[in-house]
């Protein structure tokens, strides 16, 4: 992939375009004349759209079409899911210092480490569970904790 192609792709997303994810018809780049696909190269042609026009990025024609015939229809694109809750606004010290009991999720981001974590270590007798639910933790356990960790 040349420095030249990189650019343009990264042109294109940041004005909106977005990747054709699907394969048009060998009709479309018989009527392009495109001797890349015709004659049967390796390199596949990357096409993007906006709205109603595609353009190809595959070589150095940078083909253009309005409302092709030959292409499928876009399917929406998934992107990995963003976190269900916002990260918190406080340090993890800050957090230890404005309460007493902290649950799992708390715990976890104050440790550093992941909600299972928190549980083996509540399970191992390393932090003690306070009565009642949700699961809460002394933040001083937390507190103390952190101050012994292996570095």
């Amino acid at each position: 992939m040349s420095k030249t192609l990189i650019r343009d792709v990264i042109a294109l997303t940041r004005d909106g375009w977005r990747p054709y994810a699907e394969q048009p018809e060998l009709s479309v780049y018989e009527r392009l004349g495109c001797e890349p696909v015709l004659k049967g190269r390796k390199d596949r042609p990357y096409w993007f759209y906006r709205g109603d026009v595609y353009v190809c990025v595959g070589c150095a024609s940078r083909c253009s079409l309005t409302r092709p015939q030959g292409f499928p229809v876009p399917l929406p694109i998934r992107y990995a899911s963003l976190p269900e809750e916002p990260a918190y606004m406080l340090s993890p010290e800050e957090m230890l210092a404005r309460h007493d009991r902290l649950n799992v999720k708390q715990a976890a981001y104050c440790l550093n480490v992941s909600e299972r974590t928190v549980y083996d270590y509540i399970a191992e007798g390393r932090l003690i569970r306070l009565k009642g639910n949700p699961i809460r933790i002394r933040a001083k356990e937390v507190r103390e904790m952190r101050e012994n960790f292996d570095e």
